[in-house]
């Protein structure tokens, strides 16, 4: 059985989409939605909401995603850990999906991960594939086993308890642990929150910042050149960035964004 665990903050209505989508999905499969700090009607409505599958809700007190998924999986009933987001709205035939990947033992599955048709411009990533690096599984369409997850200590949320961060951090553990990662083209979902221009921006230069914490956690050089914070590549980009970021596109502002997150959080005092 696979445990869905969607932490949530103030979005019921991006909640409620979700969970109507994994209404229809076949396999077995429970979920747990964590409210972390919740102060509009989600809980309420939850109590409301006649699921058709298993559905537990937990309320923490506002520590961040990686807190909330940690106590989502202390509950979880499930061998299988997936991992999403209320803002991501899975396919038909996710879960079944997620549940056919996990054949050999160690494996860590990331299903496709794509922005809806308005959104193709705002300087946010998609994960099309095939293409998957240890660092594309995140907290949004990323399963693994229960077993594992526990083993390398979860997500920790003691440095990361804001926005970004916890996600390649758990990746490089689980990837130190001996994890196979593997792209599973029929697990598709729309990341339906980057809901504008700015946002994405804001969210790439707090992500610059978050991956700049992980890389000072761990002191690897090759895990900050794969996250793109190494300290000379972030003179490289602060250099050509700003005249040649139009080269790009709206990607180009997202990636400079980025690389001023991660040169402010080196440059900071510790």
């Amino acid at each position: 059985m696979i445990s869905v665990i969607v932490p949530t903050h103030n979005r019921r209505a991006l909640l409620e989409r979700k969970l109507r989508a994994l209404e229809g999905q076949e396999g077995g499969f429970e979920v747990i939605v964590v409210a972390d700090g919740c102060t509009d009607d989600t809980v309420e409505w939850l109590g409301r909401y006649p699921a058709g599958f298993p559905l537990q809700c937990l309320e923490t007190e506002g520590k961040g995603a990686a807190c909330a998924r940690n106590r989502g999986a202390e509950v979880a009933q499930g061998d299988i850990l997936l991992f999403s987001d209320d803002d991501v709205i899975p396919g038909p035939g996710w879960i079944a999906a997620h549940q056919r990947a996990h054949s050999s033992p160690k494996t860590v599955a990331v299903g496709r991960l794509l922005l809806p048709p308005q959104l193709k411009s705002s300087g946010a990533a998609e994960l099309p594939g095939p293409a998957l690096f240890w660092w594309n599984a995140t907290g949004n369409n990323t399963s693994l086993p229960r077993s594992l997850f526990e083993a390398v200590g979860g997500y920790d949320p003691e440095h990361f308890a804001g926005y970004g961060g916890e996600d390649p951090d758990l990746a490089y553990r689980l990837r130190k642990a001996g994890a196979r990662f593997v792209f599973i083209k029929e697990a598709e979902a729309v990341h339906e929150a980057w809901d504008h221009h700015g946002s994405a921006l804001s969210r790439a230069r707090k992500a610059g910042a978050a991956h700049m914490r992980v890389y000072r956690k761990y002191q690897d050089p090759a895990m900050a050149w794969a996250l793109g914070v190494h300290p000379a590549l972030l003179v490289l980009k602060m250099t050509l960035l700003p005249w040649a970021k139009g080269l790009w596109g709206p990607r180009g502002d997202y990636e400079l964004a980025y690389a001023w997150g991660a040169w402010e959080e080196y440059r900071a005092p510790r």
